[in-house]
C-alpha cells in the first residue's frame, strides 16, 4: 500500500469517525428532549401517580357549590283583598276590594355543596376503588324575572279602591317565591336527579385519575 492510499484510508476514516459521533449527540438530543416534555407533563406525571384521598377530597371541594339540576317555574300569583272598614281614623277607610291574578316566572338551581365534603366520607382501598358519600342536595341558587307583562296580569279595584299597582305586584311575587322556595314537594321530586347528575360528573373525573368510583349512602 502506497503513502498516498494510507492517507487517503486514514481521511476515510476520520470522516467516518466524525459522522457517527454526530448521529449519536442528535441521538442523545433527541432522547433528552423526550425525557425533558414527558417529565414536563403534569398531566402524565398526575395520571402515573396513584391519587390519594387527599388528591379526591380536594378535587370535590374544588367544585364549591356545584348546581347540576335547573328548573323553571311559572306559578300564579293571587292577591284578594277582604273589604274592610276602618273605623278608627276616617282616612283610612277602605271600602271595596282589590284582586290581582298575576304568573311568576323563576328559575331555580339545586346541586350539592361539596364544600361540606371531608375526609371522613371518602375512602380508597388497594385495589383504587374510591368510595365516596355527597352531601345531601340542597338549593344552590335561583333567579326571579323581574319584569312582567302587563297583558298577562288581571286585576280588579272596587269602590274608592286605588288600582292594583307595582308595590303590590311585588309583595304578590315575593310571596311566591317564598312559597316555591319552601316546596318540598317539589325538591323531593328533583332529589333523584340531583344525585344521578352529580355522580355522573364525577365518575367521569375520577376514571380518569384511574380510578374506580362507588357512592354510598
Amino acid at each position: 500500500m502506497t503513502e498516498q492510499q494510507q492517507r487517503l484510508n486514514a481521511q476515510q476514516k476520520r470522516t467516518i469517525a466524525g459522522y457517527v459521533g454526530v448521529l449519536i449527540l442528535c441521538v442523545a438530543v433527541v432522547v433528552a428532549a423526550t425525557l425533558l416534555f414527558k417529565s414536563a407533563d403534569p398531566v402524565e406525571q398526575f395520571m402515573e401517580e396513584k391519587a390519594s384521598k387527599a388528591d379526591v377530597v380536594g378535587l370535590f371541594q374544588s367544585k364549591a357549590q356545584l348546581a347540576t339540576t335547573e328548573v323553571t317555574i311559572r306559578r300564579m300569583g293571587i292577591y284578594d283583598s277582604e273589604t274592610r272598614l276602618a273605623t278608627i281614623n276616617p282616612a283610612q277607610w277602605k271600602l271595596g276590594r282589590r284582586a290581582c291574578i298575576m304568573p311568576v316566572d323563576m328559575t331555580i338551581k339545586y346541586g350539592i355543596d361539596m364544600r361540606k365534603l371531608t375526609a371522613a366520607d371518602v375512602k380508597i382501598d388497594s385495589t383504587s376503588t374510591v368510595s365516596i358519600r355527597l352531601p345531601e342536595p340542597e338549593l344552590i341558587d335561583y333567579h326571579v324575572e323581574m319584569r312582567t307583562d302587563r297583558r298577562e296580569v288581571v286585576t280588579m279595584s272596587g269602590w274608592l279602591r286605588d288600582e292594583v299597582g307595582e308595590q303590590t305586584m311585588q309583595t304578590i311575587k315575593n310571596k311566591v317565591v317564598a312559597e316555591v322556595l319552601a316546596d318540598s314537594v317539589l325538591f323531593n321530586t328533583l332529589r333523584g336527579e340531583i344525585i344521578t347528575n352529580t355522580r355522573a360528573i364525577f365518575s367521569s373525573m375520577l376514571m380518569q385519575m384511574k380510578l374506580k368510583p362507588v357512592f354510598v349512602n
